[in-house]
């Protein structure tokens, strides 16, 4: 896909329509401090975290899912009051968040196939919140792998934007990722926007081991051939209960 306009300092072309995301994804940034910077190449900040900062080898090949857990779990936390403790540590530094990644890992805990099922990262996003006295409610949209038995595409558009729209990252499963070439298969993301290209296809903006990347979610949904799945996260209404549906 090329583009003859001129893009803007986030690599996005300028003629891309909005169409919802983060109140405020700059809180996803997180300090480079502490990082040896190599002739000025490296940047100030990162988009989310990096699962290359784990200590261990394992850690570092199958820590998608943790990773992207503790994106999550830091913008509910900068964003809403009363979720503050889910991020207990004095800053998000990279130093410091490499300690709360940490403590992810171990309710997020990838198994031989990684954090292979939506189900993995709630049931410890929920656990870990518990810990924190918080309750969270969660949402979640499954796409199968034979396309036969997947929802409508706008269905899939239609939940990621509510999560987006609701002020919450959405967590990006990807399984296979058919004929993108800028996404690798069995990995977890975070996606903090929704555009609309010139060609009438959906892009998200997303957090990928600590940068900013824009993937054609239209040619994803396409020529996936394990699918995946998306979730967000949001606080329990006392009024409501836990009552949110997992699937539209």
């Amino acid at each position: 896909m090329s583009h003859n306009n001129l893009a803007n300092r986030s690599g996005r072309p300028d003629e891309w329509r909005y169409l919802g995301g983060l109140l405020r994804p700059e809180l996803l940034e997180i300090p480079l401090s502490g990082l040896p910077d190599q002739a000025g190449l490296l940047p100030d900040v990162s988009f989310g975290c990096d699962q290359d900062w784990y200590d261990e080898h394992w850690q570092r090949q199958a820590g998608c899912g943790p990773c992207t857990s503790a994106t999550l779990l830091l913008y509910l936390a900068r964003t809403r009051p009363d979720l503050a403790p889910l991020y207990p540590l004095p800053a998000a530094d990279r130093i410091h968040f490499r300690h709360f990644m940490n403590q992810i890992w171990t309710f997020v805990t990838p198994g031989r196939m990684g954090v292979n099922e939506a189900s993995m990262l709630v049931d410890g996003i929920s656990r870990f919140a518990a810990t924190r006295k918080t309750v969270l409610n969660s949402s979640v949209f499954l796409i199968p792998g034979l396309t036969c038995n997947r929802h409508p595409f706008s269905q899939f558009i239609s939940f990621i934007l509510t999560g987006l729209n609701n002020d919450s990252p959405v967590a990006f499963l990807n399984l296979s990722n058919g004929r993108l070439t800028n996404l690798d298969s069995w990995h977890w993301v975070t996606i903090s926007a929704l555009f609309l290209n010139a060609q009438a296809e959906h892009m998200a903006e997303i957090s990928d081991s600590g940068e900013k990347k824009y993937i054609n979610l239209s040619l994803w949904y396409q020529t996936t051939r394990l699918g995946g799945a998306v979730v967000y996260f949001s606080p329990v209404d006392p009024a409501a209960g836990n009552n949110a549906p997992d699937q539209p």
